[in-house]
């Protein structure tokens, strides 16, 4: 019986070539004896801080500005035809006829015709089509939008307390018509959240 390289070991772990040994494996002779666990631990923190260095230096407090920002990240959004409400939407992916299908429907259920379809938005288009209030369809538009990671269950309980805003937008975040093609027993909340905006948006 042939003894295998180590070579052969990672090709056959199929380790190969992404993963390179920078050294040397120790021989069996070249293996320390244990250590107690104390002994252990001390002499880790010690290479550590040998080892880790700080890449950046911190700038000191008093010269950093800190400023609330969303994070703005590229996402679709539809504008009404009196710009009044924008639905902005992550991009997910499935069956873009159904999702569309499913969007058109939601949308006439509440009677909104959208004039304006925009590619790999900014928020900076909210404000240039003076929108009034914005309804946020799916996670990632939520997070990027609000600059928080929250599940939609967790938005729908906080928008069921009290209202939310964006840049002193109101906004109501709701399930993506994708999400809702799979999930069918949640199209009943997202339609209470659809009431729910035009009720705010007729408040305005």
């Amino acid at each position: 019986m042939t003894l295998m390289t180590r070579e052969d070991v990672l090709r056959e772990l199929e380790l190969l070539p992404v993963w390179q040994l920078k050294a040397p494996l120790p021989s069996v002779q070249g293996v320390p004896a244990l250590k107690p666990a104390h002994t252990i631990a001390t002499e880790s923190v010690t290479l550590l801080s040998q080892v880790i260095e700080p890449v950046i230096e911190p700038a000191p407090l008093d010269s950093v500005v800190v400023e609330a920002v969303a994070i703005v990240a590229p996402f679709r959004l539809l504008i009404s035809d009196d710009a009044s409400i924008g639905f902005a939407l992550d991009s997910t992916s499935g069956d873009a006829h159904d999702i569309e299908t499913l969007l058109s429907n939601m949308l006439k259920a509440i009677n909104i015709n959208c004039r304006i379809d925009i590619a790999e938005a900014t928020v900076a288009t909210l404000a240039e089509h003076a929108v009034k209030l914005v309804v946020v369809m799916g996670g990632a538009a939520a997070h990027s939008l609000m600059g928080q990671l929250q599940t939609i269950d967790d938005w729908r309980s906080i928008q069921s307390a009290n209202p939310i805003y964006y840049q002193k937008l109101p906004v109501v975040i709701t399930y993506h018509p994708a999400f809702l093609l799979k999930n069918t027993a949640y199209k009943a909340k997202a339609w209470v959240d659809l009431c729910a905006a035009k009720r705010i948006l007729q408040e305005l």
